[in-house]
């Protein structure tokens, strides 16, 4: 089933554009990659998706249904999952509750141990609270957090974004497992070695436009990388 479509997207902030016609489409069980220089519109193509911030015009269709005129919390409904780029746990909760927020809002959620067979690093956390976690284990938790609730679509922003190789290598295995199990990933992401590792389409954003998308093969035969964003990896 096809998880997004959005067709000539555009996004406003006030009498500023700054999305320009996207159209964008992504599968279920398909990762999508968003590569693209800072402020070439990235970020708010996430948040337009999910109705936060900007004013937009054109046409979203989600799992199905269009979501004009839909709140942030129907969009999560439709089985939506939304990791912002700037790390956001419930500070004063454990990360335990931190979990079962989320879990809440969902009529099955994923149970518990199963979570913490994909994460053990916060196992022993469970019952600290979250706000006293390093930033890369809070990361961990916001992953936890989507996981518990069984998305059907989930928009990453930058997710790696501080870890340490070896967790940057987790978060990559945890994207090819949700899109094992037929969810639709779309990531935001600076590391092009793994966005070139797991992503089975890529596209590259430049001033609120898609300017190329292809699989990841083509990305470095094309010299797009180059082009487009500054980096040579031939």
């Amino acid at each position: 089933m096809e998880a997004l479509r959005t067709t000539d997207l555009r996004a406003f902030y006030g009498k500023a554009q700054v999305l320009h016609g996207i159209d964008l489409a992504a599968e279920g069980g398909v990762v999508t990659a968003i590569l693209g220089r800072n402020g070439a519109g990235k970020t708010t193509l996430l948040q337009s998706l999910m109705g936060l911030g900007p004013r937009v015009e054109g046409e979203t269709t989600i799992l199905g249904q269009s979501t004009a005129g839909m709140a942030t919390d129907t969009i999560a409904r439709l089985g939506v999952a939304y990791m912002p780029q700037d790390v956001r746990v419930f500070p004063k909760l454990s990360v335990r509750e931190n979990i079962q927020v989320a879990a809440h809002s969902v009529k099955s959620p994923r149970p518990l141990r199963e979570i913490l067979d994909v994460l053990p690093e916060i196992e022993p956390k469970l019952d600290s609270p979250a706000g006293t976690l390093s930033g890369g284990q809070q990361q961990l938790v916001g992953i936890a957090r989507s996981l518990s609730m069984r998305c059907r679509l989930l928009l990453m922003d930058e997710p790696t974004e501080g870890l340490m190789p070896r967790l940057v290598t987790q978060v990559g295995a945890i994207v090819r497992r949700l899109a094992s199990e037929g969810v639709s990933v779309i990531i935001v992401e600076q590391n092009v070695g793994l966005v070139l590792d797991i992503a089975d389409v890529i596209h590259i954003v430049e001033k609120g436009q898609i300017k190329w998308q292809g699989p990841p093969d083509q990305l470095v035969s094309a010299q797009v990388l180059d082009r487009y964003m500054g980096v040579n990896v031939l």
